[in-house]
């Protein structure tokens, strides 16, 4: 996967859950790795101790996570 490409659903394992942080930060919980932040692009490893409660939910589907990775590729 190059710098300028999105992900694919084929770039992750099975059972690899997509979250997202409050409004607008795609995580992605990739399993016997750990969490990902996928703002801006490109993967970085997230302290999962930020999430609480109320400031994250599952992503209703790999497209709608995939739209926000895209949206925060453009303040880059």
């Amino acid at each position: 996967m190059s710098d300028h490409s999105l992900p694919t659903i084929a770039n992750f394992p099975p059972g690899t859950t997509f979250v997202i942080k409050e409004r607008d930060v795609p995580l992605a919980y990739v399993p016997g790795r750990g969490w990902f932040n996928w703002y801006g692009g490109l993967p970085r490893p997230y302290d999962a101790r930020g999430l609480k409660v109320d400031n994250n939910r599952p992503a209703d589907s790999f497209e709608e996570w995939l739209a926000i990775v895209e949206d925060s590729r453009k303040g880059k």
